[in-house]
């Protein structure tokens, strides 16, 4: 069926008419469920201030509960302290190393005085001068973030030069005696290892003391040997450089107590010096003079043995420029003095002896100079 605009109206007025005639038959008398009418009270009481069943008490059920407030406090289970990788301890450490080429000069000397039993006068001076050398070192520096710090160095190297003078004094020897030997095929070798600790620190300057222990190792070699002074009866005629005559073997062990500093004069540029007394040295030594080695009357038997005590000073400066935040180049210079009074055994190796033998006085000096180059590489946290 197709409605028809048109019919609109007819439909309208027919539904009035409907919704009228129900109405006058009572349909608007009708309750739906909910309403007042129809949801009247039930017919058995109800008891709303109690429930109508209850919870028998018992141990693990109580009647009644206690107020909340009175729980106590909730408390997290302690954890193991977690201990820290050897990594992030070495964290704040800083440690340098690098090498370095010290090109140096030096002298060792030793008087000898008369047995004391019978004089005190000199008997003879053998200075080893001009003893020059090219050395590469290695050295390091660990830093603590206390302030501490250990530092050290070691170098080895060969001593192709020089000379020995050996001189002899009246009136053990008449007239004076002054010979001259070229020194060949020596050895320098020394290290040092000091424990510190910063007491001044700031943006610019730097100062420490330290505590340490030193080494230091000469051999040196005397070839040929020429008359130079006026006695006719030592080395003349002259012998032939090519033959060994004396050999000086010392061993110096020694306590170093010093201050450094640093200053910072511009943010690249650092002046650096160190000054360390050395308030105990030990000398110990062998001279072998190769030429009188025999077993006949008033030969020499075997190396003559040495030993002293004494003091002495290292000096140090570096002028060191940072290209960057790990890598450092510097220059700088050094001067060692160290000094000894001890003894030599000479006459106990002297074949035939017609006296008991006894110590004769001794001193040692030994000087070395020069200046170094160097370049480091900084691990550790910038």
């Amino acid at each position: 069926m197709r409605w028809r605009l048109v019919d609109l109206p007819v439909i309208s007025l027919a539904m009035i008419g409907l919704l009228s005639a129900a109405r006058a038959g009572g349909l608007d008398q009708v309750r739906l469920r909910g309403s007042s009418a129809y949801d009247a009270a039930p017919s058995y009481p109800v008891i709303v201030s109690e429930p109508s069943y209850r919870v028998p008490a018992s141990p693990s059920y109580p009647a009644t509960y206690p107020d909340p407030a009175t729980y106590p406090a909730k408390t997290r289970p302690s954890r193991p302290v977690a201990v820290a990788p050897l990594a992030a301890q070495l964290h704040n450490f800083t440690f340098e190393f690098g090498t370095r080429y010290w090109y140096s000069s030096g002298t060792l000397a030793k008087d000898l005085y008369d047995d004391p039993r019978f004089s005190n006068v000199l008997n003879s001076r053998l200075t080893y001068a001009g003893l020059t050398t090219g050395t590469f070192e290695g050295f390091g520096r660990a830093n603590t973030p206390f302030g501490s710090f250990i530092k050290g160095y070691v170098g080895l190297s060969g001593l192709d030069r020089g000379s020995l003078d050996d001189e002899d004094f009246p009136p053990n020897t008449a007239p004076y005696s002054s010979t001259l030997s070229q020194q060949q095929v020596g050895k320098l070798a020394y290290g040092s290892l000091d424990f510190g600790q910063i007491v001044v620190k700031n943006d610019r300057v730097s100062v420490g003391l330290f505590a340490g222990y030193g080494y230091l190792a000469e051999r040196v070699n005397a070839y040929g040997c020429e008359q130079i002074a006026g006695n006719p009866s030592i080395c003349v005629p002259a012998i032939n450089l090519g033959i060994l005559g004396i050999t000086e073997d010392t061993q110096w062990q020694f306590a170093r107590l010093g201050l450094l500093g640093e200053f910072k004069m511009l943010d690249c540029l650092k002046l650096s010096a160190e000054v360390a007394w050395l308030p105990y040295e030990q000398v110990s030594g062998h001279d072998t003079h190769w030429l009188r080695l025999g077993s006949g009357f008033l030969d020499i038997a075997g190396s003559i043995p040495e030993s002293g005590g004494g003091t002495g000073v290292q000096i140090e400066t570096i002028l060191s420029y940072q290209v960057n935040d790990r890598v450092t180049f510097g220059l700088g210079g050094r001067y060692w003095h160290l000094q000894t009074h001890g003894s030599a055994d000479f006459e106990i190796v002297i074949v035939g002896l017609p006296f008991p033998p006894a110590s004769q006085p001794l001193n040692f000096t030994t000087i070395r100079y020069g200046g170094f180059a160097q370049g480091a590489y900084r691990f550790g946290p910038l």
